[in-house]
């Protein structure tokens, strides 16, 4: 029979081509739905498995208009002169860079514009109630003192979001902003789709009064993944086809002492400022190393004020921004209620500290997926895929090292993709699997059809559990072989034989069976059954010396009821010989059987036909001998050249189960073989009731009378198969 396809492996093969071209559609082209939820968990999950880190420079402190400032001065969180006293506050403790998180777009309107300018009006006039109208024009000129604030200062940064809709051509740049471009830009319209910059239609910035007296600017855009958590933040912006920096960006600049030493290629997957070169994923964005809850130092709004924090604010890089209990809250990987200044300030920290994340790489990925991908199919080859849990728990334990591989690369900073290719493996496997089913049915039903006729059920039931035990098509192995025959059955008349045979081959097929035999074939009255095959067993050779034994023990119960019932009593021969044979589904593609052939099959045969000239039971061949082990009581019989072999062969017959045996023959046959035929003979003749010892006997008198040649060795010739 011609080996099955293996449809499982073959099937893995076709679902990892396909899912190395799914990876690389996600990961070249547009990211898979849902891949990008996942993949994101995957991120959180290798965040929370490392835990939060200290920064990695103490050059950043987050300055927080937070509850405590709300409570106790309402005028630094809703008048502009209040931003300008923080605004004074904090320059007083002389940080180098002061970046709000904040813009002021429009004028502070405190009350209608036009009986502001009335009252403005009214204040240059004299009269009585000249003070206390300049008084409230001194109140609504809160935009006036806080531009004079940041003017003063010098080292105040601004914000800027930049609006989606874009892109926009020849629009005018809002004042001040320029100091937030990009140093040096290239832009062709191509590079990677993924990785070109946000475009934008408009932009939100503080008015011309306040930017024109900042140190700089940068952009306040952040990136929230489909989850609503923020994992990266872009680092370039495009605007009116001008690029702008992020303002975690434009800050560590400035701490580098580089402001716009920056090169960018749109599209590119890196950006170099100031000498670090800045690994970028989708929207020109930086992946975020996130530090976790209240890792950046901060300090309340409200102490800066009071002057109670200066200390630790001198020479710094201050971020301020709104942290109170219900503004500006953002998720990260490691705090769920961040606050959304701190995304620009770990912006600042990793390029500063240099505890930049890298993605692994599409290429990473797409690799990824094939290697696990083959893994799978390899695992569905026959001799590995022997049972139907194999597969799965390879795939399983393959993305198990994968994962582990990933999680120790991201503590170095690295990020290797882990939805693409753990999905895409799944799909494998799930595909794998479907072909797995869809023939299973149909090969265990052949394999069923093939063995129930040679085995017992316990064992096809072993081989539909492992079908790779079946070895259809043919191996060399190590088996045991048994012929049995029934002695004068040819004397038996017809219907007598028929009948005689059911009788007889049913209890001694079922001993084969029950021991883990095979049964080979029925030759008229003859036996022939195999061990260790289709299913191994390493004592093959025990277990067909026991079956042996069983069945000249039930045929001796057989005799009985057959004398009782006036059928005549019959006796049989056994041969059993272990060696290498060739075992397998033999014949031509129309009609084949599953047996054994070889030289050791052969001398299996030739021993049973041995144990006529002997007069014995059951013998056995040397190989058998030893292997069979303690368990038996063996005999060596003769020294015999069996017919159509050149080589003699020790014989022996299985006496019986594990006893002593009589040394008594042993003792004869070795002065027989020494040429003392009339000592031998005395021996022999004195073992009453035993053929073998009485056809030795015979042999020596034959011997006696016409000694053999010097060269004889003591080999008995064979006669008759």
């Amino acid at each position: 029979m011609r080996r099955g396809r293996n449809v499982p492996l073959w099937t893995a093969i076709a679902a990892t081509v396909v899912a190395a071209v799914l990876a690389y559609v996600d990961a070249r082209v547009s990211r898979l739905p849902g891949l990008t939820g996942l993949e994101g968990l995957s991120v959180d999950m290798r965040f929370r498995l490392r835990g939060p880190r200290a920064p990695g420079t103490d050059r950043i402190v987050i300055v927080g208009i937070d509850d405590k400032t709300r409570r106790a001065d309402g005028d630094l969180v809703q008048l502009r002169r209040g931003y300008a006293r923080l605004v004074d506050a904090v320059s007083a403790c002389r940080p180098k860079v002061i970046a709000l998180d904040l813009f002021f777009n429009s004028r502070e309107e405190l009350l209608p514009a036009e009986l502001a300018e009335r009252l403005r009006a009214a204040s240059l006039e004299p009269g009585p109630s000249r003070d206390l109208i300049a008084d409230v024009v001194e109140y609504l000129r809160g935009d006036e003192i806080l531009a004079d604030a940041i003017a003063r200062s010098k080292v105040v940064m601004l914000g800027a979001f930049f609006q989606s809709g874009g892109p926009v051509r020849g629009v005018e740049e809002p004042v001040g902003l320029r100091s937030a471009r990009l140093g040096e830009v290239a832009d062709t319209g191509g590079g990677d789709p993924q990785r070109r910059p946000i475009s934008a239609g408009g932009v939100v910035y503080s008015l011309p009064m306040f930017a024109k007296g900042a140190l700089g600017a940068g952009a306040l855009n952040d990136l929230r993944d489909d989850d609503a958590v923020r994992r990266r933040m872009p680092l370039v912006v495009e605007y009116g086809g001008r690029h702008y920096m992020s303002l975690g960006l434009a800050v560590a600049l400035q701490e580098l002492g580089k402001p716009r030493d920056t090169s960018y290629v749109a599209g590119a997957p890196t950006l170099h400022a100031a000498g670090k070169e800045l690994a970028l994923t989708r929207a020109a964005s930086l992946p975020l190393d996130v530090l976790g809850k209240d890792q950046i130092p901060r300090v309340s709004a409200i102490d800066v004020v009071e002057g109670k924090a200066c200390a630790q604010l001198a020479g710094k890089l201050v971020f301020v921004g709104l942290t109170y209990a219900t503004f500006d809250k953002v998720a990260t990987p490691l705090d769920p209620l961040a606050d959304g200044v701190e995304l620009h300030a770990t912006v600042a920290e990793n390029v500063l500290s240099g505890n930049l994340m890298r993605n692994a790489g599409s290429w990473a990925a797409i690799g990824a997926t094939l290697l696990l991908g083959g893994i799978v199919s390899a695992a569905h080859l026959r001799r590995i895929r022997r049972r139907a849990w194999v597969p799965p728990l390879v795939a399983v334990a393959a993305l198990v090292g994968y994962v582990i591989i990933a999680v120790v690369l991201f503590d170095g900073g690295t990020v290797l993709d882990i939805a693409a290719p753990a999905v895409l493996t799944a799909f494998v496997l799930l595909a794998a699997t479907v072909g797995n089913l869809a023939t299973e049915g149909r090969e265990k039903a052949h394999l069923r059809g093939v063995f129930s006729q040679y085995v017992s059920r316990p064992v096809v039931d072993r081989i539909l559990a492992d079908p790779s035990r079946a070895k259809l098509g043919g191996e060399r192995k190590e088996l045991t072989v048994l012929f049995s025959d029934i002695r004068g059955f040819s004397h038996f008349s017809e219907g007598m034989a028929a009948a005689f045979l059911g009788e007889y081959l049913t209890p001694m097929t079922d001993l084969v069976l029950a021991s883990g035999g095979t049964l080979d074939k029925y030759i008229g009255d003859a036996i022939m059954a195999i061990w260790g095959a289709p299913v191994d067993l390493l004592d093959h050779a025990a277990r067909a010396c026991d079956a042996a034994l069983k069945m000249h023990e039930s045929l001796a119960q057989l005799n009985v009821a057959w004398a009782k019932a006036g059928r005549p009593e019959v006796a049989i021969g056994i041969g059993i010989n272990t060696g290498a044979m060739a075992v397998g589904n033999m014949g031509s593609a129309a009609r084949f059987e599953y047996t054994v052939l070889g030289d050791q099959v052969n001398l299996g045969s030739r021993l049973e036909a041995l144990t006529k000239d002997y007069g014995v039971g059951i013998l056995v061949g040397e190989a058998t001998v030893r292997a069979a082990g303690d368990a038996f009581v063996f005999r060596e019989l003769d020294l015999v050249r069996l017919k159509g072999r050149a080589g003699a062969a020790p014989v022996f017959e299985l006496v019986g189960r594990a006893g002593k045996a009589d040394p008594s023959f042993a003792r004869a046959l070795a002065l027989y073989r020494e040429r003392k035929f009339a000592a031998a003979r005395e021996i022999f003749a004195g073992l009453v009731d035993d053929p073998a010892a009485r056809v030795m006997a015979t042999r020596c008198d034959e011997l006696a009378a016409s000694p053999p040649p010097d060269d004889w060795g003591g080999v008995y010739e064979q006669r008759t198969k």
